[in-house]
């Protein structure tokens, strides 16, 4: 039971790590999450085992490891998106350098 279980585990996030995050949004994947989730669970008095919760580990590990992906995409546009605005800020900082100088110069004559 163990060794299925860790194997399902272990299948999910090989199959989920490659391809990474498939939705555009966290609410997308929370939602095809929930979707999923609740489809795996046997009807009310049903003659099933609990088999399907095993199901729902994988499941669970799965959207994990797509949770993650996403959160690295978008840290990494973060990331993009800081690495411009430093790039903006030491560009302004020469232009006042500058600035700053010429002023000098204007000042003294």
């Amino acid at each position: 039971m163990k060794g299925t279980l860790f194997f399902m585990v272990f299948l999910a996030m090989f199959i989920a790590w490659p391809g990474g995050a498939y939705c555009d949004s966290m609410d997308e994947l929370v939602e095809q999450f929930g979707k999923e989730y609740e489809a795996m669970k046997p009807p009310p008095n049903s003659s099933v085992n609990s088999d399907y919760k095993l199901d729902q580990v994988a499941l669970g590990a799965l959207y994990t490891t797509k949770t993650l992906s996403l959160i690295y995409k978008q840290n990494q546009m973060v990331m993009e998106k800081y690495d411009q605005l430093v790039m903006r800020y030491e560009k302004i900082i020469t232009q006042n350098k500058e600035m700053i100088r010429l002023l000098s110069i204007i000042a003294k004559k």
